[in-house]
């Protein structure tokens, strides 16, 4: 039986997540130099959030509490969530991280989960963000960029399917895309979302096609909409292509290997 990919990754799953919020460090920094105590309480209540919310999935799954929450997806979701969220209300942004953690997370079996509880959490927030098209942050978009950087360096990044991603967006800069990669968001999923092994295709051409079938998604709806939010609409995109990730791995594995 071919193996799954929380099988495959689990001996190594504590060590790879300790690893990814070392690479967010210059990005948390940054996020605080620029919004001070604000930036601070919203990345620990989101935590706290996390945390109470995968132990209470955990208890209702009658699984054991600390071996999980030690593994740290659920810290490693929390400040993920902490830096796309950093304006929004604290009350908002704990209630999707709750939401985010027990209905994509816990529901869904925990480590391993198909959908990405951190694309699910940016989209409950999505109604009540600002209909303005964000800004530019290049400080923190730099920063999230040396971070994916050095995660694929140590060979931590699944590169495939955030270069689909980044190969549509340049291909399309004549329609208008270049703004997309000044979005600390498109980075910050790019790098720590679609590189994940659960919610992606587990063969390398799975993973290329998922990234580029979410930059053609993506930009499709970015230069249709009047204020488009890369962050929510990428998040959108890759819920509904994570749904897809089995078929594109049927599709993509060699005949030798399904048995």
């Amino acid at each position: 039986m071919m193996s799954t990919p929380l099988i495959r990754l689990a001996p190594t799953l504590a060590s790879r997540n300790r690893q990814q919020l070392l690479a967010l460090l210059p990005a948390i920094a940054i996020q605080l130099w620029q919004l001070g105590p604000q930036a601070l309480l919203a990345l620990l209540l989101a935590t706290a959030t996390a945390l109470l919310a995968d132990s209470l999935g955990l208890a209702w799954r009658r699984q054991a509490i600390w071996p999980s929450l030690r593994q740290g997806d659920a810290l490693l979701s929390a400040v993920l969530l902490s830096l796309l969220l950093p304006a929004t209300p604290l009350p908002l942004l704990c209630i999707c991280t709750g939401a985010a953690i027990l209905l994509l997370r816990q529901l869904f079996g925990g480590s391993g989960s198909l959908f990405h509880p951190v694309a699910g959490g940016l989209l409950l927030a999505a109604p009540w963000l600002p209909a303005s098209l964000p800004h530019a942050n290049l400080p923190l978009t730099l920063a999230l960029l040396a971070g994916g950087l050095w995660l694929l360096w140590r060979g931590l990044l699944r590169w495939h399917a955030p270069l689909g991603l980044l190969l549509v967006v340049l291909i399309a800069l004549p329609v208008g895309s270049g703004w997309l990669l000044g979005q600390s968001a498109l980075w910050l999923l790019a790098g720590w979302v679609m590189s994940d092994g659960s919610s992606t295709p587990i063969t390398s051409r799975g993973r290329l096609i998922h990234g580029q079938a979410a930059g053609m998604l993506c930009i499709s709806v970015v230069t249709l909409t009047t204020h488009p939010d890369a962050g929510v609409t990428l998040a959108a995109c890759l819920l509904l292509l994570s749904a897809s990730a089995p078929l594109l791995d049927s599709l993509t594995l060699s005949p030798g290997r399904r048995t």
